[in-house]
């Protein structure tokens, strides 16, 4: 395949969600511009596409090594570190990242959920915070701030878990874990203490 050929292909790929021609023409690309951030970037979202974590990192961290202030580059590096399980790496790429983009939500609320994940609960609250500054009704910072403050035993928190339980059916499983699971104890799981309802008779 000619540098022509791959330059040809590479956004038909794209559009048509080919990763693997789309990988195949961003090597091609590169034997022959080596130096290219862009280039890099590309091939590491192609990779996290592929599922190919490791080699997207790499590529994630050769475009920084080209061009430092590639914020995008920065914010995936420590995305694909976070799909590949390294949350402690993943953790300092996001804090990182927000330190350079502040005005990020998605960032803080990465950054928030494995803050939590570690078991950090107020440092994570602080993220969560940051996150409804930016985006005030984002139901993922509204349900991750109180599992935060129900970790640190704030007795709000759990209201504020079980009214999210009664409005937000959907939102179900993943709220009966947090209340269920939370290392500073749990809150009653009746369907009374959880939905306001006493629970239909058998």
């Amino acid at each position: 395949m000619t540098p022509a050929k791959a330059a040809e292909l590479l956004p038909q790929a794209l559009a048509a969600q080919d990763w693997e021609t789309a990988r195949k023409a961003l090597k091609r690309l590169l034997r022959a511009d080596p130096g290219n951030a862009s280039l890099r970037y590309n091939l590491g979202l192609v990779m996290r596409r592929l599922g190919d974590t490791d080699a997207a990192e790499a590529s994630f961290a050769a475009a920084l090594k080209l061009s430092p202030d590639h914020l995008n580059a920065l914010f995936e590096k420590a995305a694909a570190a976070m799909d590949a399980g390294r949350h402690e790496t993943a953790e300092a790429g996001f804090a990182l990242y927000v330190g350079r983009a502040p005005q990020d939500a998605d960032g803080w609320l990465n950054l928030a959920r494995l803050r939590l994940r570690r078991d950090a609960a107020s440092e994570a609250e602080e993220a969560f915070d940051r996150v409804l500054a930016l985006r005030p009704s984002n139901r993922d910072a509204v349900i991750g701030k109180a599992e935060a403050g129900l970790r640190l035993g704030r007795a709000e928190a759990a209201a504020n878990l079980r009214a999210l339980f009664a409005d937000l059916p959907d939102e179900r499983p993943r709220l009966l874990k947090a209340i269920s699971q939370g290392p500073r104890g749990t809150i009653p799981l009746s369907s009374l203490a959880l939905t306001g309802k006493a629970p239909a008779a058998g």
